[in-house]
């Protein structure tokens, strides 16, 4: 379990529960920090190598967005909508691979219509 801020941060502490792989990959964080150079004055799990801050998702996405120069709209690209299409993909990607094989039917008489014409 995993003891994080509340959302208000008014004092009032988050739990949470870890997956015992989650636990593993956060073991694992916590035990690389020297090597790579963060302080361990630094009490976050994603933390800055220099201060003792926590990283900013959104700062450090708009970062990687404004790298990739082919970008046609880097402006929709935000840790919002981010967040959306990892869950829609989640949800959704089990049930096609689930059924697979009727997805690929489906979607090859789709395009044999679209062809006909």
């Amino acid at each position: 379990m995993v003891i994080a801020a509340g959302k208000s941060r008014k004092n009032v502490d988050a739990y949470v529960l870890l997956p015992s792989d989650a636990q593993r990959a956060v073991d694992l964080l916590i035990g690389t920090r020297a090597d790579v150079g963060v302080p361990s004055s630094n009490p976050y799990i994603f933390a800055r190598m220099s201060t003792n801050t926590p990283l900013s998702g959104n700062t450090e996405l708009q970062e990687v967005v404004s790298a990739c120069k082919n970008i046609h709209h880097p402006d929709r690209i935000t840790s919002t909508s981010l967040r959306k299409y990892i869950a829609t993909v989640s949800q959704v990607g089990p049930c096609v691979r689930f059924n697979c094989l009727k997805a690929v039917d489906c979607f090859n008489k789709f395009y044999e219509v679209l062809n006909a014409y």
